[in-house]
């Protein structure tokens, strides 16, 4: 039971890497598209959307 638990938690704080990825990567896409001027702002909405 206990590996069971260990490997779902696993799984999904791996998707939740990936998903923090994709949306830093997609933040950098913003800067070079001039959508977003400072980095510091897409880390400060990453940083609220994951301490909620």
């Amino acid at each position: 039971m206990e590996a069971a638990l260990k490997n779902d938690y696993q799984t999904a704080l791996n998707e939740q890497k990936k998903e923090v990825r994709n949306l830093v990567m997609a933040g950098l896409e913003q800067m070079k598209d001039g959508k977003t001027k400072d980095f510091n702002t897409v880390c400060d909405r990453l940083e609220k959307k994951y301490k909620e």
